[in-house]
């Protein structure tokens, strides 16, 4: 027993660079991307807590083979992207290793997505860059980062945060399909996207007021909506969704083709916690379920109140529509997928389809990372029983890696463009 605990104790600390108080002015915050708009606020709300941030570029060809060279094949995509743009963004010597941090999501910790920074450190060592620190937005279960905690001021910033950048993303896809003047939805959406993110870093107010005036830019931008394009609800693996070079500029693609492209908001894919906290609490699936039911209770106060004042904002867009709130899309999954599926995304492939199939949407396309069985199960395992309810519409399951070939998702979406141009 003793030299089982002597050889043990020789071990070397898996994480032996921490984040530590004093690095939070030493040290850069590098945000890789879910999306460009949630990367640049990300950064933001960082800076506005006194940590010194910025948001690395998208991942172009080199920091996907860089991911897919120092992370295992196997692991999935989306790891692949993040630890990749970390990667390339060393590799130009931008920056010293020893003075920067690696900061990366940590939730659903039944899939790989909460488990990215073990992936990381191990990639970022194999590279010789072992000096990184790594911070993460969830639990510090490992004691890698007791320089950082994402308390409460962090996550009330970040949900200020994306829920005006929600609003702003889904102002440029409903103008930019139908701009007179191509480009213009796109100057208007980068110069605010950069006033937003500089207001964030002095609150919440001055976001709201940044928002206001990005709304009224919109409203100014030349359109023409007299006829409406078919419309497209892309939806799957969060990062996949959001992530313009990893999906192979989906969104675009489909704009370019004669389509009107939605996507659900960000914010939802983390409100949905509330809506099953609730659930497991009412039936007593939940270790101390009053507790658990009360601090859901709270946390939905604050969704409530924070997305209301961003909707109010909103709602002076010329193309405005209501989002569905997280409540009404778990509503509508009811007797089809238990709400306690977290797993991935869970059941809010099924309810997000479910609930602008309602709304006359005919076309949907799931995108997912080859591999990702949580999604595989709520993703395309959900298709035959969403076509049995709504025999119209269309469906299509993509599957993205490192070497998905553009030609082969493009014949699969074309045949998706015909059918939606044919019933429009």
């Amino acid at each position: 027993m003793k030299s089982a605990a002597r050889a043990a104790a020789a071990l070397p600390r898996p994480y032996s660079r921490l984040f530590s108080r004093s690095d939070k002015k030493r040290r850069v915050v590098l945000v890789p991307n879910l999306s460009r708009s949630f990367s640049t606020m990300a950064s933001a709300v960082f800076r506005s807590l006194g940590y010194r941030s910025v948001p690395l570029p998208l991942a172009d060809q080199q920091a996907q083979h860089l991911g897919k060279r120092f992370v295992h094949n196997d692991a999935c995509f989306p790891a692949q992207i993040n630890i990749g743009e970390c990667l390339r963004f060393l590799s130009t010597g931008a920056a010293a290793p020893g003075e920067v941090a690696l900061a990366l999501a940590k939730n659903c910790e039944d899939c790989r997505a909460g488990q990215y920074f073990a992936l990381a450190r191990k990639a970022l060592d194999d590279a010789g860059y072992p000096e990184v620190a790594i911070l993460t937005t969830g639990a510090d279960r490992k004691h890698i980062h007791p320089g950082f905690s994402s308390g409460l001021r962090y996550q009330l910033r970040m949900l200020w945060g994306m829920a005006v950048t929600d609003a702003l993303d889904a102002m440029v896809r409903a103008t930019r399909p139908y701009e007179l003047t191509p480009g213009c939805a796109d100057l208007a959406y980068e110069e605010h996207l950069d006033k937003i993110s500089r207001a964030l870093e002095h609150g919440a107010k001055k976001a709201c007021a940044a928002l206001g005036d990005a709304v009224r830019a919109f409203n100014d931008v030349p359109a023409d909506r007299s006829r409406k394009r078919p419309r497209v609800l892309v939806t799957g693996e969060i990062l996949m969704n959001y992530h313009e070079t990893a999906n192979r500029q989906l969104v675009r693609y489909l704009e370019k083709n004669g389509m009107e492209v939605l996507l659900p908001d960000i914010v939802t894919f983390f409100r949905r916690q509330v809506i099953v906290d609730k659930d497991m609490a009412r039936r007593g699936l939940a270790r101390r379920p009053v507790t658990k039911r009360m601090v859901a209770e709270a946390l939905d106060g604050a969704y409530r109140h924070v997305v209301g004042k961003v909707e109010l904002i909103y709602k002076h867009f010329r193309f405005y529509e209501p989002r569905p709130a997280v409540s009404e899309l778990a509503a509508s999954v009811a007797g089809f997928v238990d709400t306690a599926i977290m797993a991935g995304e869970g059941w809010l492939i099924p309810a997000e389809i479910m609930h602008y199939a309602r709304k006359g949407v005919t076309s949907f396309v799931i995108i997912q990372p080859f591999g990702c069985l949580p999604n595989q199960i709520t993703g395309r395992g959900i298709i035959k029983p969403l076509k049995e309810r709504f025999p119209h519409i269309n469906i299509l399951a993509l599957d993205y890696d490192y070497d998905v070939s553009m030609a082969n998702l493009e014949n699969r979406l074309q045949m998706l463009v015909m059918a939606a141009k044919q019933f429009t």
